[in-house]
């Protein structure tokens, strides 16, 4: 089936589709052909495309009818082991039915019903849109799609990526399926070059392989078409090879989140909440239904010739709920659901054969919220440690496809429960939205509403996409809203709705609330008096119910997690509260009547704001509201300050971290950032909790939720009508701890909370580097000649003997005798370097230059670092990259002239210095990483498997700190040395004063060294004995610089 009749199909009402589907399986049951056909255990890779089923599907108006093909009947013959029993087919269609009802149902429809006005709209919008009108595929971290490979010389690959740059393919214009990033994929030998012309492919061929499309469609005010980091890799490469050497460029795209599900059979899928983990496993259950039922769908990395697997959606709290219900085991508890979900009392039978598919790998069981499961019991062993065993038991005995959703943090949070890589287990964490992935969203949207809204009819619907776009795209504050799907939703729906949209993550989720509360009405004629709901329940204000709705979402965040992680609130539980509530208001009678209206309203209509949960009871829509409105419980609390560290303290803080976090948010909006946000600050930033000390760990937990807390309340702008003395009260006990936390290794905090803190303190100043002159003398003054033990920023290394180089088992050391120094603990960091920008590339500046830096820059009329303005790199406590070695020279003479340390001098250190300082401990033991010769993780350096696609603040893996007490010296960035890489290891500790760069640059002039990697590079560069080198005014933005003290004797004359 053509694209174009799937869309006409999925248009249809749901009844109708049902009707279809019903066919495709009568068709299906009644065609299949048996005969020949393997029995017994059939593998999914067994069964070929030869049992077919033709049909022939027309479209008039309406589809008119639907055959199955022969993925339905390859699969029918896995699933069931051979051939069904005589209703085995049908119950397999009514069961991808009713899937398929479920799935492509929108959680939030009613939600597009209402404008501002309070205008009911007599359109059909809101029970139509279904997900598949609005889904936009989601990506993961795992390695790039190769799009395709092309090969040229690098002066055409030059001209080819120049094109290409104004083609608008990059994450932040389109759609993930049409981005295009590049990497080199090849370089052929010097050698090769004497093939001549023919070994390259003319440049109009090179442009031809493009994928057809580019010039796209991308937003207007996103223009950079090629990632800064990709880019910046292939031209980093580049710059290395001569015009006439031949590259294989390989053009990419991310890994889509349906991909890896196809591609690893074992696949643990993480994501933030929100992220949209649960839908899209909902969605590809929606398309592998589609597929089931002859339907033929394109699904990303699926192939069309395969037999599809029957997706089961496993919400994972159902087997938590069996387990206390008495089942004997988790393993038994797994499979009673799986056969429940199948069979659900009306197709009974389905279970038998559950065996069987799943030996066969007919099944796909999509295992939502392992995270969400109690991970502490008081009797036993956790109920999230034993469903895990159980799902890592099925996975070793099936040959069934399983993946499992889990929030990150807990997952990367340290645990007995996770499935890991040894077991067979693949993860992938799905990544925050890309403004391209916003805008298909936004367009879907609008175009979706527009079928069936008459006031978005004759392009009205386009226009109001724009709108949001821009809004979007021209408020940088919305940018970290719009990378969550839910919160993008929300948006989209708040945008359809007022034609505005909040600014921030409570105020939105707040506009949210506000707009369920409004659908909570009665379904009505147009045009009939519109009865508000507190008049019905003859209530003065909404107030009042809805501090009952806040205590009844804190309740349900105080209960076991259901399969989606919400709480369940019981009907008994619900009838009393709102009798207690009613009581209050009136007479015992008038309270009853009121409670069974209530309860009247809950069972005949869609609430919005509470959903019925089968016959054991309500929940809120979303595990997000859930928090938010438990958040709003905790403000309005007397003793809001005991309760919510109890809840943090918890073993359950992990649940609770977010409605922490949004605590913060509504105390904003409650103006209330004074009166009750402070002393949950200063109690989280102390050392004590009242009179006892806090733990260790403790404390380092409360530091991550402080900085993240500050950053939720608004910071300084939340108490600016203030007299408070913010610095003294709020941020230097905020900035104590938090550099506590930075400093000292523990298993307990994950690597990306650490980055979480260090971002804030980069807003409040951070102390850990000096940045103005009074801290640069101040830090000199403190220098002391203690290994490992700095007292400050500068980290002491002794005078002696060094083995420099042979890291290579043909490679000879060399003995190099260096004097003592003391090298600086981080990286330069952009607020450090910050200075220098304002003064370093003025007229005057020229005496800081080396003769030929000036030449170069002068030349290229440069007046900052490459990327200086990019707020991916310019954070106060990011160390500043895209400084060439030319400026990095400068920067060192322009801060020894302002400090002028006696009888000692700042300068880059050699290579033999910063081998020393990275790789020899106190005994004058060598080491492959600066930690010793543990294999690199993230929490020993920021190197491409911390994910971060940016360098992170300096010092953020204390873990991996060196002998010497430095930070940073494996990954993060790579950093300029002030030797000549030629001489390498007998010349790596005579210091070069300049280098030369002429205006057409030559192979021979990439001579100077780097070391230590970077956050874009792989582990092997993190190495101790990695090295780089580059032409001095290479501006590549993965590098940058630290600086040593050491004596003028050792110094060259120029410095």
């Amino acid at each position: 089936m053509s694209d174009d009749l799937l869309a006409r199909f999925q248009s249809l009402p749901l009844e109708e589709q049902q009707r279809l589907l019903a066919q495709s399986a009568a068709a299906s049951s009644a065609g299949v052909d048996l005969r020949g056909a393997q029995t017994g255990d059939v593998k999914m890779g067994d069964v070929a495309s030869r049992d077919v089923v033709k049909g022939q599907t027309e479209v008039s108006g309406t589809v008119q009818g639907l055959a199955a093909g022969a993925i339905t009947a390859s699969t029918i013959q896995i699933f069931f082991g051979g051939k069904p029993g005589e209703d085995g087919a049908k119950l397999l269609a009514a069961y991808l039915t009713s899937l398929l009802d479920d799935c492509q149902r929108l959680r939030l429809n009613r939600l597009t019903g209402m404008r501002q006005s309070g205008k009911e709209q007599p359109t059909q919008a809101d029970s139509s849109l279904r997900l598949q009108d609005v889904f936009t595929s989601l990506t993961s971290d795992g390695p790039p799609h190769v799009r395709r490979t092309i090969q040229a010389r690098v002066e055409r690959v030059r001209r080819f990526l120049k094109r290409l740059a104004k083609a608008k393919r990059s994450p932040e214009d389109v759609a993930p399926e049409r981005v295009i990033t590049v990497g080199v994929a090849a370089i052929e030998r010097k050698e090769m070059q004497q093939r001549g012309s023919d070994a390259a492919l003319p440049f109009n061929k090179l442009r031809g392989r493009l994928p057809k499309g580019v010039g796209g469609e991308g937003h207007p005010s996103h223009p950079n078409a090629i990632s800064e980091v990709a880019e910046a890799h292939v031209l980093s490469t580049l710059e290395h090879l001569d015009d006439a050497q031949i590259v294989t460029l390989a053009l990419t795209r991310p890994e889509l989140v349906l991909e890896a599900i196809y591609t690893h059979r074992r696949l643990v899928l993480l994501g933030e909440p929100g992220a949209g983990k649960s839908t899209a496993l909902r969605y590809l259950a929606l398309l592998l239904a589609l597929r089931l039922a002859g339907v033929s769908c394109r699904i990303p990395g699926w192939p069309d010739d395969e037999a599809a697997p029957i997706p089961v959606v496993v919400p994972l709290g159902q087997v938590a709920a069996a387990l206390r219900a008495g089942a004997s085991d988790a393993y038994h508890a797994l499979l009673q659901v799986i056969g429940d979900l199948l069979e659900a009392g009306v197709r009974e039978g389905l279970r038998a054969h559950l065996a069987t598919a799943l030996r066969n790998g007919g099944v796909l069981l999509l295992c939502d919220g392992l995270d969400e499961l109690p991970a502490t019991t008081e009797t036993g062993r956790a109920p999230r440690v034993l469903v895990a065993a159980a799902l890592r038991r099925l996975a070793a005995e099936t040959q069934a496809r399983i993946v499992v959703t889990s929030r990150v943090l807990p997952y990367r949070a340290e645990g007995d429960w996770k499935l890991l890589p040894e077991d067979g287990w693949t993860l992938r964490t799905v990544q925050p939205l890309a403004l391209g992935q916003t805008w298909a969203f936004v367009r879907g949207w609008y175009a979706a509403l527009g079928q069936h809204d008459p006031d978005l009819a004759q392009g009205r619907a386009v226009q109001r996409a724009e709108a949001l776009s821009a809004e979007i795209a021209h408020v940088p504050r919305l940018h970290p809203l719009v990378q969550s799907p839910l919160l993008l939703t929300m948006l989209a729906i708040l945008h359809y709705n007022t034609n505005t949209v909040p600014r921030d993550r409570a105020k939105l989720y707040e506009e949210c609330v506000l707009l369920l509360f409004d659908r909570w009405e009665p379904e009505r004629q147009p045009g009939m008096p519109r009865e508000r709901l507190i008049e019905r329940l003859g209530l003065p204000t909404l107030d009042p119910l809805r501090q009952v709705i806040h205590e009844l979402a804190y309740q349900a965040h105080l209960q076991p997690p259901g399969d989606d992680g919400r709480g369940m609130i019981g009907m008994e539980a619900l009838e009393q509260r709102m009798f207690t509530f009613f009581k209050r208001l009136g007479s015992l009678a008038d309270a009853e009547v009121r409670t069974q209206r209530f309860l009247a309203i809950l069972a005949d209509e869609d609430s919005g704001l509470l959903q019925r949960r089968g016959d054991e009871g309500y929940a809120l829509p979303h595990l997000t509201f859930q928090e938010y409105l438990a958040a709003c419980h905790l403000a309005d609390q007397p003793k809001m300050l005991e309760e919510a560290y109890q809840r943090w303290c918890g073993n359950d803080r992990e649940r609770w971290r977010e409605a922490l976090l949004l605590l913060m948010g509504r105390l904003h909006q409650q103006g209330k950032a004074e009166e009750k946000g402070l002393p949950w600050l200063k109690l989280l930033s102390g050392a004590k909790c009242g009179r006892n000390p806090k733990a260790a760990t403790q404390r380092h937990w409360d530091a991550v939720l402080v900085a993240r807390s500050y950053r939720e309340l608004h910071e300084r702008g939340a108490f600016a009508g203030s007299l408070l003395d913010i610095e003294a009260e709020i941020e230097t006990p905020l900035a104590q701890a938090t550099t506590a936390l930075l400093h000292a290794p523990d298993a307990a905090i994950t690597t990306a909370d650490r980055i979480a803190a260090a971002q804030v303190l980069s807003t409040i100043g951070d102390p850990r580097y000096p940045a103005t002159l009074a801290q640069w003398q101040a830090e000199v003054a403190q220098c002391n000649e203690k290994f490992g033990q700095p007292a400050g920023y500068w980290c002491y290394v002794r005078g002696r003997s060094y083995q420099i180089g042979g890291w290579e088992r043909d490679k000879q050391a060399t003995e190099i005798a260096l004097a003592a120094f003391w090298l600086a603990r981080y990286p330069i960091t952009v607020a450090q370097f910050a200075p220098f920008v304002t003064v370093g590339y003025a007229p005057e500046a020229e005496r800081w230059w080396t003769p030929n830096g000036w030449q170069w820059k002068q030349r290229n009329k440069h007046t900052e670092p490459r990327g200086w303005r990019d707020a991916n790199y310019n954070g106060p406590n990011q160390p500043v990259i895209g400084v060439s070695w030319y400026e990095a020279s400068a920067y060192c003479a322009w801060l020894n002239e302002q400090l002028q340390p006696r009888g000692y001098g700042v300068r880059l250190p050699t290579e033999a210095e910063w081998e020393a300082a990275a790789a020899y401990d106190a005994q004058g033991q060598r080491r492959s990483y600066p930690w010793g010769e543990a294999e690199p993780t993230p929490e020993l350096a920021i190197y491409d498997a911390s994910k971060l696609g940016r360098p992170a603040p300096v010092g953020c893996c204390p873990a991996g700190v060196a002998p010497c007490g430095a930070l940073d010296l494996a990954g993060n960035v790579w950093e300029w040395t002030c030797s000549h890489g030629e001489g390498y290891p007998a010349r790596s500790g005579v210091i070069s004063d300049d280098f030369v760069q002429s205006k057409d640059f030559s192979l021979k002039e990439r001579v100077v060294s780097l070391r230590g990697g970077s956050w874009y590079h792989n582990s092997t560069n993190v190495r101790c004995g990695a090295r780089g080198r580059l032409r001095p005014g290479g501006l590549i933005g993965l590098r940058g610089f630290r600086v040593i003290l050491s004596p003028r004797s050792h110094i060259d004359s120029d410095f």
